[in-house]
Order: C-alpha cells, then structure tokens, then sequence
C-alpha cells in the first residue's frame, strides 16, 4: 500500500456514512488466516490518515481499514446528531461488523471508542491495540487541562472557531509542541499531510460543534459513575489487548497504562521512551513491529503468516 494515496469510500452504518479508507488493490484475505483485518481509529484532532505509515508497513500482515468517526474530516455529522462516545462506539461497531471481527487499534479518544465497542461487542474484537487511550484520570495532566477552556460557556465555542481557523502553519506547531515527544523530528512529510488535516477541518462548518461535542463527551466519560464507565467496560474486554505509550506525553498521564496492566484481563503495556501522545505518527515503524508481534501470539489466529514480528520488550 501507498502511504501518500491510501484511497477510502463512504460506507452506509446505522450512523449514517462513514468514511473508510481501504486499499483495494491489497490481495484479499483468505480463508487459510492470512491478512486478518485490523481497523483503526483516530484520536481527538485526527483522521483516517494518521494511520497510513502504521498501515504501509502492516500490509504484508494484515489487512488495514481505517475511518473518519461521524463529523470528523470526510465522513458527514450523524443525522442524529449523537456525537456521544456511544454513539462514535455505534459507527465503529457497524464498521467492524462489516468488514470483521477485526484487530482494533485506537488513539486517544479512539482508544475510548475501542474500549466500548470491544466490552459490548466482544464477537467483532479478534484483539485490542490502544495507543495512549483517553481512559478517565481524575488528575489530568496540565496539556489535557488546556483543552478543557473549550467547554466553558460562551466563551468556549468563540475560541474553538478561531483555533480551528487559524494559521495552519501556527496550528500545526501548537499540535507538535502537545502531542510530540520531539516537536523537533516532524518530517517535511509529516508536516505538509498535518497542514493537509489542519485546512480539511478548518473548512468544514460543523468542525467547531464536532470538536467541542468530543471534547465534553470525553470529560463526560471521566465522571460518569455508572455500569458502562470505561474502566468497569476494561474489566469486560475477553480479548488480549497491547497498550502503548509514550513517556513524553503531555495528555495522557503515566498512570493509565499502569493501571491498565491492572484492569485489562490480559494486557501487555509498551513504553516508548522518546514519544508523547501520537506514538502512530511519530514511530510508526515501531508501532507496526509491535502490532506486529502482538498479532503474531499463538492464542490469536490473526496472522501467523508473513514476516513474523520483532519480539518488544513489554512491561
């Protein structure tokens, strides 16, 4: 697969349409276990895109989808207008419901989305992968803090609008200097697809109540107290799941994947010394061998063909 032309089509879910991207030229899976599909989900500020390093270099192994949760860059607002974690958890389980079970992979509020959909839907889950997950930690970090001024009334939705439609190149530094371990090792590339992702969004009218409907259902998941509050949803997760972080991430705090290696009944927790919070776009080489190995374990069927993974070292 072409990291720079990884193509995608709206697909018909319960939600409405969602954008999927899918390489067709990719040979098909067959029924002998090879190339397992694996779904992948962005985080708060992505898109599908995010994940076409990680996917080029899977390509051999697995076969990637990845999508657009509803209102996020090409796939339209739900007609309901539930822009819930339940309702992203819905379009996600449409999704591997069509194409699956599958090995699913999430960043960030992606992670949260998979938490949900792998607890009550457990038949669509092959495996788990959560990369810095936004799971409830009721001493957030100092960067996560930041983004919650996006909520206060009034105020809030009139800065929202003049971020989003800022400079991108003043933008792209700002989302570097959160979410980068070393704002400094951004590749020309990487810059050019982030000011690509930044105007996307920037010229999409609904951007604004998209981002700031995620953002209060994110805190809405760290303070609800009942039956499906992600780390009671943890507790059900009945597939191996590999947690991934960063040491240098400034929104997600060390102690979730700590406690994840406690709550997960089958976890394997991987740091990654020089990343922060997007270790899929600052590492994806590492983040695919990891995937890799992880896939590869005897009790799952997803890919024991191809090249066999790099054994990590995992806490």
């Amino acid at each position: 697969m072409d990291a720079q032309s990884w193509p995608g089509s709206l697909i018909e879910t319960s939600r409405g349409p969602v954008f999927v991207r899918h390489d067709p030229e990719e040979p098909d899976r067959d029924a002998g276990g090879n190339r397992r599909p694996a779904l992948f989900v962005h985080g708060l500020g992505g898109e599908s895109l995010d994940w076409a390093d990680v996917a080029a270099n899977l390509g051999d192994f697995l076969d990637c989808y990845a999508l657009d949760l509803p209102g996020f860059a090409h796939s339209p607002p739900p007609a309901d207008g539930d822009l819930s974690l339940a309702g992203q958890a819905r379009a996600v389980a449409d999704v591997a419901r069509a194409i699956g079970p599958v090995h699913l992979v999430g960043n960030s509020l992606g992670g949260a989305v998979c938490v949900r959909v792998a607890a009550e839907h457990p038949e669509l889950v092959r495996s788990l992968t959560l990369i810095s997950p936004a799971l409830p930690d009721l001493r957030p970090r100092f960067g996560s803090a930041q983004l919650t001024v996006a909520l206060v009334p009034l105020v809030g939705p009139l800065i929202v609008r003049l971020v989003l439609r800022a400079d991108p190149e003043w933008m792209a530094r700002r989302v570097y200097a959160l979410c980068y371990g070393n704002p400094q090792a951004v590749s020309a590339e990487r810059h050019a697809r982030e000011l690509a992702t930044l105007r996307l969004r920037a010229g999409l009218p609904h951007s604004p109540r998209v981002y700031r409907s995620a953002l209060r259902t994110m805190v809405a998941s760290y303070l609800n107290p009942g039956p499906r509050r992600l780390w009671k949803q943890a507790t059900l997760v009945v597939v191996p799941t590999l947690v991934i972080y960063g040491a240098r991430d400034k929104l997600v705090s060390q102690r979730v994947p700590v406690r994840a290696k406690r709550t997960f009944p089958d976890a394997e927790v991987l740091r990654l010394s020089d990343a922060g919070h997007v270790a899929h776009l600052e590492e994806p080489a590492t983040v695919a061998e990891a995937l890799r190995a992880f896939v590869s374990r005897p009790d799952l069927d997803g890919g024991m063909t191809g090249r066999r993974g790099t054994v990590m070292k995992l806490i």
